[in-house]
């Protein structure tokens, strides 16, 4: 799946979990941006108790939105240039850092189980770390995966997949979602104040489009010279 040839370079997307123990596990960088994003969008919805017709105007936050796409995987031009990786594992290894976004931290389960061992009365289940989808310098926000559905397609002869599609559901976490003390907080609310700025410049566009339309119309108008017999 090259690239057409002379087709302008873009900036890869990617879904990255900031976790220290295992940084390089949880970066899924993007072989291929897909070429589709679906975005859903749904006002959110009153506390629980209910909302009375006073409420009917208050915006209880930020919308709640679903993010879906389709990533996929190829390890063709791999096996084509001899890739010792891609002829071994195909594309299992990038399957692997999709799905490590849903596992907990093997050292933590271990570390957890041993807590259980000696007598712990409660332990917590582990904490995911924080998740962000970077899609451009316009679209940086923290997010939860919801779901991945996963296509194998062709296999080598360890019955690696060679080809994959995955179709990855993420749901954006918004401050609503997240403690002040969490970075994924701040994160959101830039990208909303970078999406107020995107919506103010794109509102003064409009006008003064329309202002300068309507301003030519009224120069033809006046400026026409209707000449009788």
């Amino acid at each position: 799946m090259s690239s057409f040839p002379g087709s302008p370079r873009t900036v890869p997307g990617a879904i990255v979990a900031v976790d220290p123990l295992s940084p390089l596990a949880r970066t899924v960088i993007f072989q291929y941006n897909p070429d589709e994003v679906t975005r859903s969008l749904r006002p959110r919805a009153a506390p629980s108790g209910g909302s009375s017709a006073s409420d009917a105007h208050r915006i209880w936050g930020a919308p709640t939105e679903s993010i879906t796409m389709t990533v996929e995987l190829d390890a063709t031009d791999g096996l084509e240039s001899g890739d010792p990786l891609a002829a071994t594992t195909g594309v299992a290894g990038r399957l692997a850092t999709l799905e490590m976004l849903l596992y907990p931290n093997s050292v933590t389960i271990v570390t957890n189980a041993a807590l259980l061992l000696a007598g712990t009365i409660e332990v917590l289940p582990p904490e995911a770390p924080l998740t962000v989808l970077v899609w451009g310098p316009g679209r940086v926000v923290p997010v939860r995966v919801e779901s991945l559905t996963i296509r194998e397609q062709a296999f080598t002869t360890g019955l690696m997949p060679i080809r994959a599609s995955v179709d990855v559901t993420l749901d954006v976490l918004s401050y609503n979602d997240l403690s002040p003390t969490d970075p994924g907080f701040a994160l959101f609310l830039v990208h909303q104040v970078l999406k107020e700025t995107m919506a103010s410049v794109a509102a003064v566009a409009s006008v003064a489009g329309a202002a300068a339309g309507a301003l030519g119309g009224s120069a033809g108008a006046s400026g026409s010279v209707s000449i009788g017999g």
